[in-house]
């Protein structure tokens, strides 16, 4: 217990984490100790609005959104039936196809663009609501 501040000082002397050390490039660094959720509450409207404007208008940034989404979708996550009787499965998918060209309520795209619409959302306003 006595050599903790000796660690301390030590660990800043031979390293450490950069994060914590006093460089040039750090010394005008001020890091909020605020929770996360005290920060969001604060300004998260002005960052959702800022994150969705760059998306629309900054090449890079709608090719990370759009990274993100294909890595994270894909074609589409698609359920797989566990059921043993063939005939059952097959009515089961049949219901599933049709149902999946219906799931979007506006009518713009299918079940698995809604997934890819949901993707894009979480990666933009960090939550998404379905």
């Amino acid at each position: 217990m006595a050599f903790d501040g000796i660690r301390a000082r030590l660990g800043a002397i031979i390293g450490g984490f950069d994060a914590a050390q006093s460089h040039r490039r750090l010394r005008g660094f001020r890091a909020s100790r605020a929770h996360v959720n005290t920060l969001i509450a604060g300004a998260g409207e002005t960052i959702t609005a800022r994150a969705r404007w760059l998306a629309r208008n900054n090449g890079y940034a709608s090719g990370a959104v759009e990274a993100f989404a294909s890595n994270v979708v894909g074609d589409g996550i698609k359920p797989s039936s566990s059921i043993a009787n063939a005939a059952q499965k097959e009515a089961l998918q049949k219901l599933w196809l049709g149902w999946t060209d219906e799931a979007d309520a506006e009518g713009l795209t299918d079940f698995y663009g809604l997934q890819r619409r949901a993707a894009r959302e979480l990666f933009l306003a960090g939550e998404v609501f379905l």
